[in-house]
């Protein structure tokens, strides 16, 4: 019998399979170089045409090697090539489906391609296979977070974080994840976690709230019959001292027991000007949440009264040859509950070098340096800020009111941007819309931004921050609120933002042309938002992008309902004789229920409990609502082309549950529909982009 037979497939022989090896080595290194984003424009596509001949190459000699394979997929995805990346990852898998790498590619590939459910299938198979081999337990926690799985994703992102507390993309979406969800009892395990998360930097700890809030209704039983009258125990609480200080809590019951904590401190305190040492904690982090708020919450007559005696008292000691701030320490701590002690009769005492230096050592330190050396610099450097001078000597009154409302109140004043891997701001807006076409930016290695009416700078650093590809120009009204936003500019070390104080109708013959123009939040303050947004439109590029949001009309009834009521309540005060409006006192009754009628919307709105934002939420000086059609409208008399709405992700469940695939159906009219039948879709705003119509067309 002949054993010996001949074959037609030919095995690559030992020196094919080491300059397989060698080859996909070599351009795995060059492709993790590439994706460092340390290296020019021009070595980057050096780069990347050489690891894509290697690899290619390295096929040539073993078709089914799965390292090749898997890393061909992998710079095809990176050149924006997702079906093609599709198709070899396929190879991959047919040739080993178990493969753990090619697994996680394949999820990578679905995630650009819009396939939630399938990057999940991919994601899951990988981890279960290997949980060391890939990152995949970290995609899987982003891939439910972008599919509304919040809760699956928290728990994932809880994990993770046991061992990966330093990462700053977990540590950011596991708050993230955490900002969709509520307690539904009370856990000492998760109340543990929360604990060590207030202890995260660079995050945005607001976004914990709701789930602490909830929490702490459950762990102190809280509900709408009554409040916990066991002041000790909750004056000594870790998880509520903890977040008082680190975000302003918007929730009405809790609001209720803070308020009854302020005033049991305060007269307790009167008496004999001291805090047992045990409510030290809890005075100290109620005046930090008071700042926070803005001294949003109400005062009754009496202790009003009381406060006047006690600043009184305070000021008289101030005045004497001789005096510690230890001394009134514990009455300061009362006072900055109840006052912005910037603006109180013991500002020139506090703004004292003796007070100064002497606040370094002592629990006021962050009270002091909040209250007056920190605004004291914001005034200052208010006064350095480029003020860009109008062509028209008439100014808008409207704006002058804007003006005057954001250098009084400016808004927000936030804390936390954030974590994003810095990225490219084209790659961004083709994940969003795919198939615009941006080839006219091809080569430009720098983005001309503006941010028009960017407050306190949040937005603009935000952009800053998350793209490594903007050269940004940031105008506001108020003065005040750029001081803000530079501020917080040089805490973040960001440089690439110049600040100008200006009004949007008065810029438009600033000397530059801008690729993108960002515009959230300010077009419906104008007194006509048509002739803002053509100042805007005589700024962008013909082949630029602008990003703009505005308030929708059928989201904001309630609001609108209120200001008509408040309006008319204002008229009739004026013929009276009497035009105040204390905000607090009506905010008040709209938390008691003592106006008639439904204001859920307005009091479960976070803006609602903090002074500059609830007077931007009902207590604004200008504001104007939009439909879908109305926006439509707006556009087409700017010669401006609608490319898409940026929905939430409840928003886009819930238009492709009613229209379909929002990527083939991103239109106004689709909107309109879907918001008649769910008029709260847009409760955040309608966020949008739009173009100069011309003949730059999508692929």
């Amino acid at each position: 019998m002949n054993l010996l037979h001949a074959s037609n497939t030919r095995k690559p022989d030992h020196l094919d399979i080491d300059s397989y090896a060698q080859l996909v080595q070599e351009a795995t290194q060059e492709f993790s170089a590439l994706q460092s984003n340390k290296l020019s424009a021009s070595a980057n596509n050096e780069l990347l045409e050489s690891a894509l001949h290697k690899v290619q190459h390295a096929l040539e000699i073993n078709a089914t090697g799965i390292k090749g394979l898997n890393l061909l997929a992998r710079i095809e995805l990176f050149r924006d090539q997702p079906h093609q990346a599709y198709a070899i990852i396929k190879r991959a898998l047919h040739a080993k489906p178990d493969s753990p790498t090619a697994l996680y590619s394949a999820g990578h590939i679905a995630l650009a391609l819009g396939q939630l459910e399938k990057a999940e299938q991919h994601f899951s198979a990988s981890l279960k296979i290997s949980k060391v081999a890939t990152r995949s337990a970290s995609s899987l926690a982003y891939t439910y977070l972008e599919q509304g799985k919040y809760v699956e994703a928290f728990q994932l992102y809880q994990e993770l974080i046991k061992t990966q507390a330093n990462d700053p993309h977990i540590r950011n979406k596991l708050f993230e994840s955490a900002s969709h969800i509520n307690a539904d009892f009370y856990s000492q395990e998760l109340e543990a976690n929360l604990l060590r998360y207030l202890n995260f930097e660079n995050v945005d700890h607001s976004l914990l709230r709701n789930l602490i809030t909830t929490l702490l209704h459950h762990k102190f039983q809280i509900n709408q019959a009554s409040t916990p009258l066991e002041f000790d125990q909750i004056a000594a609480d870790p998880l509520l001292l903890g977040s008082l200080k680190r975000f302003y809590f918007c929730d009405s019951l809790l609001e209720r027991l803070f308020i009854s904590l302020r005033q049991t401190l305060l007269f307790d305190t009167v008496q004999d000007m001291t805090l047992p040492s045990a409510h030290i904690n809890l005075a100290h982090d109620m005046a930090v949440q008071a700042q926070l708020n803005e001294y949003v919450w109400p005062v009754t007559k009496d202790e009003e009264k009381i406060i006047d005696g006690l600043g009184d008292l305070l000021l008289k000691v101030t005045q004497e040859s001789q005096w510690q701030l230890e001394d009134i320490a514990p009455a300061l701590l009362i006072l900055a509950q109840y006052q912005d002690l910037s603006k109180s009769k013991l500002a020139p005492a506090l703004a004292s070098a003796q007070v100064k230096q002497a606040s370094k050592s002592s629990y006021l330190a962050d009270i002091i340096d909040y209250a007056i050396i920190n605004r004291e610099a914001e005034i200052q450097l208010a006064e350095t800020i480029p003020y860009w001078e109008p062509m028209n000597t008439h100014r808008n009154k409207v704006s002058i009111k804007v003006q005057s409302q954001y250098e009084e109140n400016p808004y927000p004043r936030w804390k936390d941007i954030g974590f994003n891997t810095a990225s490219s701001y084209q790659q961004a807006l083709l994940k969003n819309f795919p198939e615009l076409n941006l080839s006219h930016w091809q080569g430009k290695q720098k983005l001309n931004v503006l941010v028009a009416g960017c407050g306190t700078g949040r937005q603009a650093i935000r952009l800053a921050s998350y793209f490594n590809d903007l050269n940004i120009i940031a105008i506001d009204l108020s003065g005040r609120s750029l001081a803000y936003a530079k501020q917080q500019a040089d805490k973040y070390k960001v440089n690439n933002i110049k600040f100008i104080q200006a009004d949007i109708l008065e810029f438009n013959n600033f000397p530059m042309l801008f690729d993108v123009i960002e515009c959230s939040g300010v077009l419906h303050h104008m007194e006509n938002p048509e002739q803002g947004l053509k100042s805007l439109n005589a700024l962008l590029s013909p082949t630029g992008v602008m990003k703009i949001a505005l308030y929708s009309k059928a989201a904001r009834k309630q609001v609108i309902t209120f200001r008509k009521l408040i309006a008319e309540s204002t008229q009739q005060k004026e013929q009276g004789g009497s035009t105040t409006l204390d905000q607090r006192l009506l905010r008040q009754a709209l938390l008691m229920k003592q106006i008639p009628g439904d204001w859920s919307d307005i009091v479960n709105s976070p803006d609602f409990y903090s002074m500059s934002n609830c007077r931007d939420l009902i207590f604004h000086e200008q504001e104007h609502q939009f439909t879908p059609n109305k926006i439509s409208e707006l556009l087409a008399n700017n010669q401006l082309d609608f490319i898409g709405m940026l929905p939430t992700t409840s928003a886009r469940q819930i238009f492709e549950k009613e229209i379909g695939k929002l990527i083939n159906n991103n239109t106004l009219e689709n909107w309109d529909k879907v918001e008649k039948k769910e008029d709260e879709i847009f409760a955040g705003m309608y966020q949008f982009y739009c173009r100069k119509q011309s003949n730059i067309e999508f692929l």
